[in-house]
C-alpha cells in the first residue's frame, strides 16, 4: 500500500447535491447523489451555487462515502478502512 491523495468534492445540482471522490489522477473513486425530495427538504433559495471540496492523503484499501442529514444540513463523510478521513458539510442556510 502507498499514500494516495483523494479529493472529496460536493456540488449543488438542480434537484440536490452531488458528491464525488477523485484520486490523484482525477479519476472518480466514489460518487453519490442526494435528492432534496428523498429527505422531504425543499431546495434552498441560494444566491449562488454551492461547491465545497476537501483533500486528504491516506494509505487505505477501502473507501466509503456516506451521507448524513440533520435538521440543519447534510454531511458527506469520506471513510477509509472504516475511519473518517475528511468531511464536507453543506448547511441549508448557506
Amino acid at each position: 500500500m502507498s499514500l494516495e491523495t483523494y479529493r472529496l468534492e460536493v456540488r449543488e445540482s438542480d434537484a440536490g447535491l452531488d458528491a464525488d471522490v477523485y484520486d490523484s489522477e482525477g479519476m472518480i473513486e466514489e460518487s453519490t447523489h442526494v435528492s432534496y425530495g428523498d429527505f422531504d427538504v425543499e431546495a434552498p433559495n441560494r444566491d449562488g451555487d454551492v461547491s465545497r471540496s476537501e483533500e486528504v492523503t491516506a494509505d487505505v484499501i477501502e473507501l466509503d462515502l456516506q451521507v448524513q442529514r440533520d435538521g440543519a444540513g447534510f454531511a458527506f463523510e469520506l471513510l477509509g478502512d472504516r475511519e473518517t478521513l475528511t468531511m464536507v458539510r453543506i448547511d441549508d442556510e448557506e
